[in-house]
């Protein structure tokens, strides 16, 4: 029975990271999860660092990106990763006070 779980998880996993963004396995004990030396319970959720969504799960833990990445965009746009709000602006290379399209 666990094996299958993990084989389930593991599967979401993969099909989640290819259809939404960059995600990553943290460190998993049998009660708790660690992230960049902070401990998180099983069951709960957080932000970490670098705009990661994360999960502690019974049998994984996993952060994973909000965002995706922008389409190619025209030679005349840059595009640019906003940390803040964590999504990706294209600004025009020549004045780089417009948005691009």
């Amino acid at each position: 029975m666990a094996q299958r779980v993990i084989v389930c998880v593991a599967l979401l996993l993969m099909a989640f990271d290819l259809c939404h963004g960059d995600c990553k396995f943290v460190m998993k004990t049998e009660s708790e999860c660690l992230e960049k030396g902070i401990s998180h319970s099983v069951g709960s959720m957080w932000k970490g660092d670098d705009c990661y969504s994360c999960y502690c799960g019974k049998v994984t833990a996993i952060c994973c990106t909000e965002y995706i990445q922008p389409p190619d965009v025209s030679n005349s746009c840059e595009i640019i990763f906003d940390k803040r709000l964590c999504r990706y602006k294209t600004y025009r290379k020549d004045n780089p006070n417009i948005l691009c399209d």
